[in-house]
């Protein structure tokens, strides 16, 4: 075990701890702040990991290499090697993990939603920590600092950064950074934390055979590489085809509904402060939609559209925006059709936004909220300035609405054709 006094003189990450944190603490800052919900904010946090990683992977290889230089590696000793690289890496873990920890917090005092984190994202940062310090140690023990430190870093920041980045989506779940998750509908998703963890077992196996033994080098390079692929067959297939986003739906039994006459609005405890607001805001939006002759359901919820029931109105807003605009535009961007699946992409989605303004005059936006939400849109010839269409709409006959709506939902589902006499409101 090496004493605190030691550690303190000779090891980088000690030294490193303070800017460190701090560093990650302020990086969140810049994030877009989660709803209130703790998950999210979790995971949001754990980007951080991404630097956080990189920067201990290197100071893992300085003290492979500091070991490696002195002889202690190789030479007899009474602990086993598992022990001393237990007793190396365990400061250098933990400085990563009290690091990425407090970026948490941070993020979480600064979205409302406490100061306790999810233990699940706490818990791979540690699993990944152990597995990016492990291969940092095994790089200092083999090679010189001046290739196994650059090494530490660009092996990681390429695992963290580029994987994420390249098709197919699901290989980023096997980097155990969920920055992904989740959005206030979601959880996350279990088999992509197991893959993960696969995956760092397997890299902290493969460290650990590199360096372990008398054996020949090429054996131990054959069986790191063997332990890999071996964690790769097993990890592979309890991601593969899932989405970006390592995510589940979240059980619909934490809903809390409220009923306002015939309609029944059901929101996530993070939401349940503004309530009595939203089901005001609600109810009064749909009596308008039914009024212009809009077809709405009896029951808003905030599930996900995966488990809400199939009659039912899906909605997402914003928590921290008071105005009840915001409201109002997620449900009218839940009424419309869905985007036109369209190899290369749909000329006719375009329609979806003049039906979502219209929807969100009918429902009733302020004429402020409108201006804010459509007022800076091009104004051309072929696709005229949404409010240009709305106060024609405000001015037309029921008759004439719905026969827009119609004829606006027909064009939004076109590929590759836009004809803007069907988004034109007719006398």
């Amino acid at each position: 075990m090496i004493r605190l006094r030691t550690a303190v003189r000779v090891m980088p990450a000690i030294w490193l701890a303070l800017p460190l944190t701090a560093f990650a603490c302020w990086y969140v800052t810049l994030l877009y702040a989660s709803d209130g919900y703790t998950v999210d904010a979790t995971a949001k946090a754990s980007m951080t990991i991404g630097f956080v990683g990189a920067v201990l992977a290197a100071c893992a290889a300085w003290e492979g290499s500091r070991l490696r230089r002195s002889g202690l590696w190789a030479a007899p000793s009474v602990r086993s090697r598992w022990a001393v690289a237990f007793w190396v890496l365990l400061p250098v873990v933990l400085v990563g993990l009290v690091a990425v920890s407090a970026a948490m917090v941070v993020n979480l005092a600064r979205s409302g939603a406490g100061f306790v984190p999810d233990w699940r994202f706490v818990a791979m940062t540690a699993i990944d920590l152990v597995a990016y310090s492990a291969a940092g140690l095994a790089a200092g023990l083999l090679l010189p600092i001046a290739v196994a430190g650059p090494l530490a870093i660009m092996g990681t920041f390429i695992w963290l950064g580029f994987v994420p980045a390249i098709e197919p989506v699901w290989l980023r779940h096997l980097t155990g950074m969920f920055r992904d998750c989740c959005g206030l509908e979601q959880d996350l998703a279990l088999r992509a934390v197991v893959a993960s963890t696969v995956v760092d077992l397997g890299i902290v196996a493969a460290a650990g055979l590199l360096t372990a033994g008398p054996w020949p080098r090429l054996t131990r390079a054959g069986a790191a590489l063997g332990a890999l692929v071996v964690a790769f067959v097993i990890a592979v297939p309890m991601v593969a085809g899932m989405i970006y986003a390592p995510v589940v739906a979240r059980d619909t039994g934490l809903l809390q509904c409220k009923e306002n006459g015939d309609l029944t609005v059901c929101l996530w405890p993070e939401h349940q402060a503004r309530a009595d607001e939203v089901v005001e805001i609600a109810t009064a939006a749909r009596d308008r939609w039914m009024g212009a002759g809009i077809t709405v359901p009896a029951l808003f919820t905030e599930a996900d559209r995966s488990v809400a029931p199939s009659d039912a109105l899906f909605f997402s807003f914003n928590g921290a925006d008071s105005d009840e605009g915001n409201v109002i535009n997620s449900l009218a961007s839940s009424l419309l059709p869905p985007f036109p699946d369209c190899e290369g992409g749909s000329t006719g989605g375009m329609a979806l936004i003049y039906l979502q303004a219209w929807y969100d005059a009918a429902g009733g936006m302020s004429q402020s909220a409108l201006e804010r939400e459509w007022g800076e849109m091009l104004d051309e010839p072929n696709y005229p300035a949404p409010l240009k269409l709305v106060d024609q709409l405000e001015h037309a006959t029921p008759a004439q609405q719905a026969d827009w709506i119609s004829r606006t939902e027909t064009a939004s589902q076109q590929c590759d054709t836009w004809d803007p006499g069907l988004i034109a409101v007719q006398p």
